[in-house]
């Protein structure tokens, strides 16, 4: 166990500051891109505690997947998202909902809940497969085009609250016909 716990706490380290970098962030495509390390780091940790399927799972789908899908979606938006600038109400919000998460831990904790023991099941490839392919199929599937009706929604959004580029009017002339021109 001595082993495991340097490489444990360097793994925390990174996903906890990348988490923090995610939500302190400036700019979105630097938040999605911490979202990337956090991911990344996250399937580390879980390739260190031996769920070599979940360590996968999580490189494929979330570094993969969802990251870029992110990155697409700002690279669209037409401002970059800059009005998502720090500003004082967001940051009092913030402090507001991470002490309650705080207070909601230190209770859970105070109360002396402890989660159910829990009977460890097949977790190879087959039983996964099994599991997404057979009874969740129609659930799984809907995933694809329930991320694109959201994607063209939020895109659809900003564009509505994008101002208008305002061109000068160019003067109109009287159509006249082409002339072909044949050089030597």
């Amino acid at each position: 166990m001595d082993s495991v716990f340097p490489p444990l706490l360097l793994g925390c380290a990174v996903a906890l500051a990348s988490a923090l970098g995610v939500v302190l962030a400036r700019r979105p495509i630097y938040a999605a891109i911490f979202l990337l390390l956090h991911s990344l780091s996250l399937a580390a940790l879980f390739a260190l505690l031996s769920a070599p399927m979940v360590a996968v799972g999580q490189v494929l789908i979330y570094s993969g997947a969802i990251v870029v899908l992110f990155l697409f979606v700002v690279t669209l938006l037409p401002s970059g998202g800059r009005e998502l600038q720090l500003s004082g109400s967001r940051m009092l919000a913030a402090c507001v909902a991470a002490g309650g998460v705080v207070v909601a831990l230190a209770a859970s904790i105070a109360g002396g809940a402890v989660p159910p023991a829990v009977s460890f099941a097949d977790l190879g490839v087959a039983a996964v497969g099994q599991a997404l392919f057979g009874p969740l199929l129609v659930a799984f599937e809907l995933t694809a085009p329930l991320l694109l009706v959201a994607i063209i929604g939020a895109v659809v959004i900003w564009r509505r609250h994008e101002p208008q580029v305002r061109t000068a009017e160019r003067p109109v002339r009287e159509a006249e016909p082409r002339r072909l021109v044949m050089h030597r």
